[in-house]
């Protein structure tokens, strides 16, 4: 398939070479994919090529995605005998994500919603300070949600307070992470 767009121009024997990679690569990242330079599942799915069972079954690494602003999860650069770099995994499975965070406005929006239902007698300055983590606590607890004491995507979407863009593809990609440690009976 490289071949026939004019992407690589070796000799197809099925093992991978330096020059294979860079094909891959280049690939990758006309494709809006991360370029690893290896066939992962996005890559396959991209070129249209037919998944075994196996395949099927994991699941698509988010991080495998190109962004505006994101980067591969945990990989380090390695530099091959012939000078060309390639991307490998530092470990197994699934990268877990970023932790989610709140913005500023967030914070003062869900101060003053806490004020108003008397569970909160600070101020609103923005913070995730103790006096705010215990209102929280009391709103959670109040809507019947998890008792985390922190601002979350939940919390956020409960109070009508909307996310981010950013924070919409943190909670889809904590949420593939999950499905993805999850263990299959």
């Amino acid at each position: 398939m490289l071949k026939g767009k004019k992407m690589f121009d070796g000799e197809v024997t099925g093992v991978s070479s330096p020059e294979w990679k860079t094909a891959v690569k280049a690939y990758q990242g006309e494709n809006g994919l991360t370029k690893t330079g290896s066939l992962n599942r996005a890559t396959l799915e991209k070129m249209g090529i037919k998944l075994t069972d196996k395949q099927r079954d994991i699941p698509v690494n988010p991080n495998t995605i190109a962004s505006g602003d994101s980067k591969p999860a945990k990989s380090t650069t390695k530099t091959t005998s012939d000078g060309d770099k390639t991307d490998t995994k530092t470990s197994d499975g699934p990268k877990r994500p970023a932790p989610f965070r709140s913005t500023v406005d967030q914070i003062n929006a869900a101060q003053k919603i806490l004020r108003d239902g008397k569970m909160l007698t600070g101020g609103e300055n923005g913070k995730l300070d103790d006096l705010t983590r215990e209102g929280l606590g009391k709103y959670q607890e109040a809507n019947k949600i998890k008792v985390t004491k922190t601002l979350n995507a939940g919390t956020l979407e409960k109070m009508g307070i909307a996310l981010t863009d950013k924070q919409k593809e943190q909670v889809a990609a904590q949420a593939a992470y999950d499905a993805a440690k999850t263990p299959k009976n």
